[in-house]
């Protein structure tokens, strides 16, 4: 048995290649990039004799990833690279590894060699219901997303009762949906058991982070109060040049605003409808003259008050409604009730 080591200077780092070949011809090769080399977890690779397509634990002390995945011969070589459990999952086929580290997926592939890298936690999720526009749609597959991501962005602006499933690389299974400003479903572990799920949706990732890292889960926390957001409100609206929404989203109250300043006014017919923690609701659309109508809707009696105004105005009525959970249009003074047609 015996080992080469090459070294090639790259601008981001020396890249270090050692290959193994055994008394029997069989050769194995490990890299490192970014003149992150060192010889203890090259001697753990080089050790493994788990066949292609598969993991086996690793322990170097002060080494964050802690398996080795065996990588299909190529030119008759077997390629063992150093991964974290929470970024593979076991069994998977080799080009099913590397499209979910692709750009499409995690990201990983780019920084794959790098043995001094942060681990890059895995989800693999699927959407249950429609998201019209939005960053998913509905798939009985399941695509590779960064897991951070998938609980601080995905999940936590995805439209009202739009469920995502989402699982582990450790057979955890997620489904979630936002309800306001809260993340609500349901965590299936791998023995079957289920506990619910209903958590601030900024707090997502925070809370299960660790299922996604496949730490420890004594002690884990799925249900928590929290502090309820704060000058926030749901949104729908349709323009003729700046896109969509037909399902709530859960805005920033100066978003809200800013859209209408840079979005609704800009053609006759464009709206939006902003509501209110408990529903309460106040739309707005820009009129044929180029001015902003705002109204707020009356069900029981059919009708509803309304009134032309300003930016500025409509500003100061939709802070009520963030703030205050309540319309205050048919109180300003010009404020006209118009019959449903």
């Amino acid at each position: 048995m015996s080992d080469e080591i090459t070294r090639l200077r790259q601008p981001g780092g020396e890249l270090t290649t050692v290959r193994r070949t055994r008394d029997d011809g069989r050769v194995t090769v490990v890299r490192a990039a970014a003149g992150s080399y060192r010889e203890d977890v090259a001697s753990a690779l080089l050790d493994v004799v788990a066949p292609a397509g598969t993991t086996q634990p690793i322990d170097v002390p002060g080494f964050a990833l802690d398996r080795a995945l065996v990588l299909g011969a190529d030119a008759g070589e077997r390629v063992v690279v150093a991964v974290h459990r929470s970024e593979v999952l076991d069994g998977e086929s080799e080009k099913a590894f590397r499209n979910a580290i692709s750009s499409h997926g995690t990201g990983l592939l780019p920084r794959l060699d790098n043995w001094e890298r942060v681990p890059v936690p895995r989800a693999d999720a699927r959407l249950l219901d429609d998201w019209p526009g939005g960053m998913m749609r509905p798939s009985e597959r399941f695509h590779p997303w960064p897991a951070e991501r998938m609980l601080t962005l995905v999940a936590p602006s995805g439209p009202a009762d739009v469920r995502v499933e989402i699982r582990s690389m450790g057979g955890h299974a997620l489904v979630l949906q936002r309800r306001w400003d809260r993340g609500v479903g349901t965590l299936t572990h791998p023995d079957g058991t289920s506990v619910p799920v209903d958590l601030p949706r900024r707090a997502l990732w925070e809370r299960l982070g660790p299922v996604f890292l496949g730490d420890d889960l004594t002690g884990l926390v799925t249900v928590d109060a929290g502090t309820p957001e704060t000058d926030v409100l749901e949104m729908r609206y349709q323009t003729e040049d700046r896109g969509w929404a037909s399902l709530p989203m859960l805005e920033a109250l100066d978003g809200c605003v800013a859209r209408l300043d840079r979005q609704i006014l800009r053609a006759a017919g464009n709206w939006a409808v902003f509501t209110s923690r408990s529903d309460a609701v106040i739309q707005v659309e820009c009129t044929e003259s180029g001015r902003l109508w705002l109204e707020t809707p009356e069900p029981e009696t059919k009708r509803s008050w309304g009134l032309l105004v300003t930016v500025p105005e409509a500003a100061e009525l939709l802070t009520i409604l963030a703030r205050e959970d309540r319309s205050a249009v048919a109180t300003r003074p010009g404020a006209e009730s118009v019959a449903w047609d």
